[in-house]
């Protein structure tokens, strides 16, 4: 399977959580595809970084990562994922500008993006912005289940979104 999904970390990280009770056959693997994970690259967020890269690599998912917004918009723009996870509250470009930018930039802006933030009261902030309202929104402390079934629905209803424009009409 060929996939990548982006996250704040240039290094592999050993895996260092084993197969997630809990989380059913549907969700055990993500669709085929790449996607990008950006969150906050400080020493506090650390632990979130580790967790989602080992979620993600658990289920199937290649990965890279940013530190940054804009790093996140550099990865955004020359691999062309298949999804975003984006903190919203990162060092430089914090995750707010990242989002507007992505959905604004015509290389980006149908790459679905899935919120994952501690500061839910930003939900507003973010479907308020004259731009389309991402694809997911999961808040900290992150529920592993959520997250992946959140993941693979996004990932789901992209493939079917592709399958269904290339069918001649």
């Amino acid at each position: 399977v060929e996939g990548m999904t982006c996250t704040a970390c240039a290094s592999r990280i050993e895996r260092k959580l084993g197969r997630m009770e809990g989380v059913g056959e549907a969700t055990s693997n993500f669709a085929t595809g790449r996607a990008t994970v950006a969150h906050d690259g400080s020493v506090d967020d650390e632990d979130i970084r580790t967790f989602l890269l080992a979620l993600f690599a658990d289920h199937g998912a290649g990965l890279c990562e940013a530190a940054d917004g804009d790093e996140a918009m550099e990865m955004a723009r020359s691999k062309h994922p298949d999804l975003i996870t984006l903190d919203l509250s990162m060092p430089g470009r914090d995750g707010v500008t990242t989002f507007c930018d992505l959905r604004n930039d015509p290389q980006t802006e149908n790459i679905p993006v899935c919120i994952v933030t501690g500061h839910p009261e930003f939900r507003k902030v973010i479907y308020e912005r004259p731009v389309s309202a991402p694809e997911g929104f999961v808040c900290k402390p992150v529920n592993p289940e959520e997250l992946v079934r959140t993941v693979r629905r996004i990932l789901v209803l992209r493939s079917r979104s592709r399958s269904r424009s290339r069918k001649p009409s």
